[in-house]
């Protein structure tokens, strides 16, 4: 016995590859419970599952067999057999007791507190079983003979093999069915029983092989739930990933491409959605005094920020280029408060990064420029691929955040009306912007209005 495997998923590199069960996975390799209780209980909840339709298919056939064997004598010997008194009771054990004990048990399977006690009902169901074979021969007065073993093993081979009973609950039922088939010879013997001790020794090979099997089917079962478990951890993993990179419902169309078709494309036009740019000032010339290391440090600092900003807004984030960080309110999944949403956003970030440091102590000041419209969105590339967005809305963002005064927020005319009433801007400009030329913008102030004069000035 060792001292367990405390993981909850993820067993060793070393998972057996066929040869034995290493100690570490098994808080007991006799009963092969694992030893930490809830990978044991989602096991069993899993092992139930799998195998319910299993029992149910059992008992239809255990039902099946009760009804031929008990029917067989009719079709055989014909309506007189009726009136024997023995077939009475012949009837009686088999479609009355036998079907009835059968059918009342694929019943319980359908109970939804079955499946925390279904074994065991099994277990009483093989026993109930095996006597009622035994009523029946001794209230019909048939001596013992080899036709009563090969039921036994019959009623084994169903606890063994098609019940799909784990390990030690098969070989319990294996042992109890011996020991009462035992105890009724001893207490009912008649004359004309066959010899106990070579049924016996029968009944026992044939309860050793399918214990053994028990034990192979359940080891298997639970080495395959260990991999299933690790398989299911390395996905999760690697859609985390994905989710790093590409939005959640580009990841589930992704997956829904067929790999063979090379000229299958994600791209949609997105009419209407809003998009920001933030730069961080100064941040070219700080680069080249500032230690590799250290500005991976700042730089990761400042970008955790806005990512936990745009989570919290509900933008998605494209890209950073540099110091430069885009994210769009709208895409993939459309939205009506794409605007307010990312105003939201570049208010919480000129306030969120207004206590952040270059190393040198300076503070850290952020340009952003903001500007609403269409755009193409979708994924480009075989390797390395990437989610982005296109179009002259992508454009008048950027020119728009390098026109902007560093610690300012500066937008469009189109995200100035629509947020007319609704924020706080200073008096209008007009920019020159880079293949644009001279437009209109406005900056962003507040997000809730002090004097609606100011506003609309």
């Amino acid at each position: 016995m060792s001292s367990g495997w405390s993981g909850v998923v993820s067993p060793p590199a070393t998972v057996p590859r066929g040869r034995g069960v290493p100690d570490h996975l098994f808080a007991m390799r006799r009963t092969l419970r694992f030893s930490d209780a809830r990978v044991e209980r989602s096991f069993q909840e899993q092992y139930f599952r799998d195998n319910v339709g299993y029992v149910r298919t059992a008992l239809l056939f255990a039902i099946g067999v009760w009804a031929f064997f008990g029917l067989l004598p009719l079709l055989t010997r014909g309506s007189n057999a009726v009136a024997d008194e023995g077939m009475a009771w012949h009837l009686v054990v088999t479609l009355g007791a036998g079907v009835g004990v059968a059918s009342l048990s694929l019943a319980s399977t359908f109970v939804r507190s079955y499946a925390g006690w279904w074994q065991w009902a099994i277990v009483i169901l093989v026993l109930v079983s095996t006597s009622l074979a035994d009523i029946h021969r001794i209230v019909t007065r048939h001596p013992e003979n080899w036709t009563g073993v090969v039921n036994l093993m019959l009623v084994l081979a169903f606890t063994y093999v098609l019940f799909r009973l784990q390990y030690p609950y098969a070989a319990l039922g294996g042992v109890l069915v011996i020991v009462y088939y035992n105890v009724i010879r001893v207490i009912f013997e008649t004359a004309g029983d066959i010899e106990l001790l070579l049924p016996d020794i029968y009944l026992f090979a044939f309860a050793v092989a399918g214990t053994a099997g028990a034990f192979v089917l359940e080891r298997f079962a639970r080495l395959l739930f260990l991999r299933e478990r690790q398989l299911d951890r390395e996905r999760e993993r690697g859609d985390a990933l994905l989710r790093n990179i590409l939005p959640e419902p580009i990841i589930d169309r992704l997956k829904t491409l067929e790999p063979d078709i090379e000229d299958a494309r994600i791209a949609e036009w997105c009419p209407d959605v809003t998009v920001l740019f933030a730069d961080l000032v100064g941040f070219t010339a700080r680069a080249a005094d500032i230690e590799p290391d250290v500005l991976v440090v700042t730089l990761d600092q400042v970008f955790a920020r806005l990512d936990q900003l745009a989570d919290r807004c509900g933008l998605e984030k494209i890209k950073t280029i540099g110091d430069a960080y885009l994210a769009v309110a709208g895409v993939p999944r459309s939205r009506s408060d794409h605007v307010e949403a990312a105003v939201e956003m570049a208010l919480g970030a000129r306030e969120s990064l207004s206590d952040c440091r270059w190393p040198g102590g300076e503070a850290i000041s952020v340009r952003i420029g903001i500007a609403c419209g269409p755009v193409v969105a979708g994924v480009i590339g075989h390797r390395k691929f990437a989610y982005d967005v296109w179009g002259d809305t992508v454009n008048v963002a950027s020119r728009l955040e390098s026109a902007a005064a560093p610690g300012s927020i500066l937008v469009s005319d189109a995200v100035f009306r629509r947020l007319r009433g609704k924020c706080l801007f200073a008096p209008p400009r007009v920019v020159d912007l880079k293949g644009k030329g001279h437009m209109k913008a406005h900056t962003l102030l507040a997000s809730r209005v002090a004097a609606p004069d100011v506003a609309l000035a």
